[in-house]
């Protein structure tokens, strides 16, 4: 489709029936990245103190919350006391969600249910504002890289296996001027038949989950297929840890620089990686926190709090992940902070007899020639397995090396079984995790 026949007919359109205008969103959101940090604060800090009020005033859960805790919303001096509010999971939201709704607020909503990483997938309504702030969001971060509306993209991402979602899927993706490699197709057709389509519609961008296009990469490589031709602007990863392994194998196979993009189905993009590499935290969007404790000294647990959500706005809520927050000014000139050491989920860290917690990258480090694939399973501290898709470069000594590397790091004491498959699947979100611990909590 023409990019501009489908930003102005298309979208325009779609924007229209859905009530959702986030052209008009983004021209007033465009330049405020270029503000000072001061102005970007104080933004930031207005909004916070409206979405606490609108939550004191309108909804159930956190009127309740608040006076139990003796919280009153116009004396916290914020940003210091707003530690005073409890943490938000994802159990006590699913719990009653109807108490986290503003039932004076008269808007069109639509249900999106998160991937469930960890087995616990929320279904969580937004409303048209929350959600026209997103992509309002999304299309400013894709703007550093010159991305526009209606801009070709080539998505490699899971898709429903149900007809009736099938064909839904790929009428969004038609509308949204793109095509999509699955995640639950992986396989020397697919990736041939997606070869072809490449070439045809000739995306000018990748937008996917990083292990799906390192293995679309690692496969091009592998069958001396060149697709620099494609002149990429840039490619996208989101929806999982980015490695430096994949980020190099990925921007040596297609000549054009990869980026991450950090988010959630509940808030949309929380931090997005500008062109020096930083990844700014959209602070006019979300106010995100990284919460210290003893357990991780060097970083903190991420918790997040939404500015532009007035029907049923996440307050403090716990994203299970893990990070540091700078307020360094960076050479791009975005003002916003940065969001620093992203190690995803809280049960990244693999647990030694001893119990040192080592964060589970270390796999990505050591695991490199003569491996396809490999997925670490921790059942119990003095136990590691490791899941590994060989290929025929593997040998007996680099196993022994493998081994010995892992050791050196995780002690003697801990037991290492290799475990040969012949494949590794996704999960049902058609991500892969490098990392499962099943350890309790």
């Amino acid at each position: 489709m023409n990019e501009w026949f489908a930003k102005n007919i298309v979208y325009r359109s779609i924007q229209s029936i859905r009530g959702e205008n986030v052209l008009k969103y983004l021209s007033n959101i465009g330049d405020i990245p270029r503000n000072s940090q001061a102005e970007i604060r104080k933004t930031q800090i207005e909004k916070l103190v409206r979405t606490l009020e609108n939550a004191y005033t309108n909804i159930p859960y956190y009127q309740e919350l608040f006076d139990n805790c003796g919280i009153v919303v116009e004396k916290l001096n914020l940003p210091n006391d707003f530690s005073k509010i409890p943490l938000l999971t994802k159990e006590v939201f699913k719990q009653d969600p109807s108490l986290f709704i503003n039932k004076n607020y008269n808007k069109r909503v639509t249900e999106e249910t998160t991937s469930g990483t960890v087995g616990n997938p929320l279904i969580i309504p937004i409303d048209r504002h929350k959600s026209a702030f997103i992509r309002a969001v999304m299309y400013r971060n894709y703007g550093w890289y010159k991305i526009d509306v209606g801009d070709k993209q080539a998505r490699f991402w899971g898709i429903p296996s149900a007809p009736k979602l099938h064909l839904r899927e790929f009428l969004k993706d038609f509308c949204a001027n793109r095509i999509r490699l699955s995640a639950f197709n992986i396989s020397d057709d697919a990736f041939k038949q997606f070869v072809e389509k490449l070439r045809k519609f000739k995306p000018k961008y990748f937008y996917g989950y990083p292990s799906l296009l390192y293995k679309f990469s690692q496969w091009l490589s592998d069958n001396q297929i060149a697709m620099s031709d494609l002149n990429l602007c840039t490619i996208i990863c989101t929806g999982e840890v980015l490695y430096d392994f994949q980020r190099k194998g990925i921007e040596s196979t297609f000549q054009c620089k990869v980026v991450n993009e950090y988010g959630t189905t509940e808030t949309g993009i929380i931090a997005f990686e500008c062109q020096d590499g930083n990844l700014h935290i959209n602070s006019d969007h979300v106010y995100l926190e990284s919460i210290k404790s003893e357990e991780f000294s060097d970083t903190g647990s991420l918790v997040v709090t939404e500015l532009n959500n007035f029907y049923n706005p996440l307050i403090r809520y716990k994203l299970g992940d893990l990070g540091s927050i700078s307020e360094n000014s960076c050479k791009c000139g975005v003002g916003f902070p940065i969001l620093k050491d992203l190690t995803g989920r809280e049960g990244n860290f693999i647990v030694t007899p001893t119990n040192k917690y080592i964060f589970s990258a270390i796999l990505s480090y050591t695991f490199k020639d003569g491996i396809k694939q490999f997925q670490g399973i921790q059942n119990e501290r003095g136990e590691l397995i490791i899941k590994i898709v060989r290929d025929e470069k593997l040998t007996d000594e680099m196993l022994v090396n493998y081994r010995k590397t892992l050791s050196n790091v995780l002690g003697e004491q801990m037991r290492i079984i290799f475990d040969y498959v012949p494949y590794i699947e996704a999960e049902r979100s058609g991500k892969l995790r490098y990392f499962i611990s099943n350890l309790e909590a």
